[in-house]
């Protein structure tokens, strides 16, 4: 399960985020994850309710979009959105191609709590 280590590399960067502001508590993770990771939601959920237990991201909101796949077609240009895990041109019939949108995995947004100062 790959969602782990997904939530171990993600707290790294939540935790440098809270630490730029003065160590404030996290309540809300914003990630864009692409189709192509295959990243299973439930599996993603418990892995960053057992990672942030005891962190300043304990009791945070993990929020996340799925991107789409887009796919260039290698013979004739087209982008298209494959149907499946086999990548065929609608257009061409050409197999496989560059994935333009679909296997990235960015943190979007990272939600402090506010300081004593505001």
């Amino acid at each position: 399960m790959h969602e782990f280590s997904l939530v171990e590399s993600i707290l790294t960067s939540v935790f440098d985020v809270a630490r730029q502001h003065g160590a404030l508590p996290v309540s809300r993770v914003c990630l864009r994850i692409g189709a192509l990771q295959q990243v299973v939601p439930e599996a993603l959920q418990f892995a960053f309710d057992a990672a942030v237990k005891g962190t300043p991201a304990e009791g945070a909101t993990l929020e996340w979009e799925e991107v789409a796949a887009r796919v260039c077609c290698p013979d004739c240009g087209a982008v298209y959105a494959p149907d499946d895990v086999f990548w065929v041109c609608p257009g061409c019939g050409a197999q496989g191609g560059e994935a333009l949108e679909g296997d990235e995995i960015i943190l979007a947004s990272v939600e402090l709590e506010e300081g004593p100062e505001g």
